[in-house]
């Protein structure tokens, strides 16, 4: 059973056209999900895991491109997209092409792996549940939710927590923002996606991408309204490049925990409960609730994660599409299950003139 988005305006990036980056302007209209209202009885069960290893299976070169975000102020709470300031934050992420040829090369030609159901999910841009959550794309909500967190206050101490992270471009412009602004806080993630492949491939290279170009002092000026294509060269740095990287973040004030696996509470116990109560705490998550069984344990965890981080008065910005046509999600049915366990909600950001409507709420409990 499977049910089409089904959207006329701009959803996902088309990988297949690298020369044109800007996924606001791609025109997709059939990407699926499979079997989504149904328990999977396959759901991966949450697993831990470190920068360190995640980097260990990088090859020898890494490709990437770039995606350029406007930035604007959560104090605007309604704005069409067309009104945005002249300010942008540029983000390297690894090519879909480069994330495609590694799965190829560890997919076992005699037998159906996990790899093949990755390709197959990267190339058809489905969605099946309990098995794979299109994280190697970047969605269209996802830039929304990146515009909004750039102007954090870097001098106070910070835990960020990406729900379905994927591609992670939210968490990667405050990874910049924060290199960027030099403030004397620390800064601290956790990054989930219920495939580790994805964590592995996608987003703590991602990580280091971005990290590494920003604290670059060779890097030549470039034009930010110009998309990018390059190449990482790992085993040119040398064999103890990646550790130096990481030990060199630590010494940044920066730390970064991985979580692969489904949403419950063991899934839950794995989030750092953090012993300092000046830490601020936001969670981000864009995509999350395009299905009414999505929304229900997505509401869920939230609201818990929420109150465990009371009373600091930690916060969420959920990005979303107003309406999922043909799979039952959207904004209003999100806001319904919020009101049962007296959540509040705050529009922060009221995107209009697009084919459908989308929105990035600040959650609170």
């Amino acid at each position: 059973m499977s049910f089409a988005f089904g959207f006329s305006g701009d959803d996902i990036e088309d990988e297949d056209d690298l020369q044109e980056q800007d996924v606001l302007a791609t025109k997709v209209s059939n990407y699926k999900i499979s079997d989504e209202d149904q328990p999977s009885a396959r759901t991966i069960p949450p697993k831990w895991h470190s920068f360190e290893d995640l980097l260990s299976s990088l090859p020898s070169q890494v490709s990437y491109n770039t995606v350029s975000v406007h930035t604007r102020s959560a104090a605007n709470t309604s704005q069409d997209s067309a009104n945005v300031g002249p300010n942008r934050t540029t983000i390297h992420r690894r090519s879909l092409f480069d994330i495609r040829q590694q799965l190829m090369a560890e997919a076992d030609p005699s037998a159906h792996s996990e790899a093949d159901t990755l390709l197959s999910g990267l190339e058809n841009g489905d969605l099946t549940s309990g098995i794979y959550e299109g994280g190697f794309k970047t969605w269209e909500c996802s830039l929304d939710l990146a515009t909004l967190v750039t102007n954090l206050d870097f001098s106070q101490d910070w835990h960020i927590v990406e729900l379905g992270a994927g591609s992670a471009v939210p968490s990667l412009a405050v990874l910049r923002s924060f290199l960027t602004a030099r403030q004397t806080g620390t800064l601290k993630f956790t990054l989930c996606d219920y495939n580790e492949d994805v964590l592995r491939l996608c987003t703590a290279p991602n990580i280091l991408l971005n990290y590494l170009q920003q604290i670059s002092q060779h890097t030549a000026p470039r034009n930010d309204d110009e998309d990018e294509e390059g190449d990482l060269d790992i085993e040119e740095l040398g064999d103890a490049f990646l550790q130096d990287a990481i030990q060199d973040m630590h010494s940044r004030n920066l730390s970064f925990d991985f979580i692969s696996g489904g949403w419950g509470e063991s899934f839950l116990e794995l989030i750092p409960s953090l012993a300092n109560s000046s830490v601020n705490t936001l969670i981000l998550a864009s995509e999350t609730i395009y299905s009414p069984s999505s929304i229900r344990v997505f509401t869920d965890m939230l609201v818990r994660l929420l109150r465990r981080y009371t009373p600091r008065t930690p916060k969420a910005w959920v990005a979303a599409k107003k309406v999922y046509f043909g799979v039952g999600g959207g904004v209003d049915e999100f806001l319904g299950e919020l009101r049962s366990y007296n959540a509040e909600s705050t529009i922060l950001l009221d995107t209009k003139d697009t084919g459908v409507g989308r929105v990035v709420l600040e959650i609170t409990v």
